[in-house]
């Protein structure tokens, strides 16, 4: 094991490294949970950079974009 991300209080339900290597993205969330977000850590530290929060149901899905520059979160809340 090389490291642990701490940080989701409910499943992670998704994860996907950045094109670079340098980052992942986590999603998580479920229907008896408040946390429903997104978050982004640095894979070289293991620091979470940031967490979005803005759906309303857990997330199932995150992707990054060819270059790195954007982040796509899909939600059982029916919204991207």
């Amino acid at each position: 094991e090389k490291g642990t991300l701490k940080g989701h209080s409910a499943a992670v339900n998704s994860v996907a490294f950045s094109p670079d290597g340098k980052y992942v993205a986590s999603g998580s969330g479920s229907t008896f949970t408040s946390d429903n977000s997104v978050r982004i850590w640095e894979v070289a530290t293991g620091q979470e950079l940031c967490s979005l929060r803005g759906h309303s149901n857990a997330v199932s899905s995150v992707a990054w974009n060819h270059d790195g520059s954007l982040l796509a979160s899909g939600s059982y809340d029916n919204t991207v």
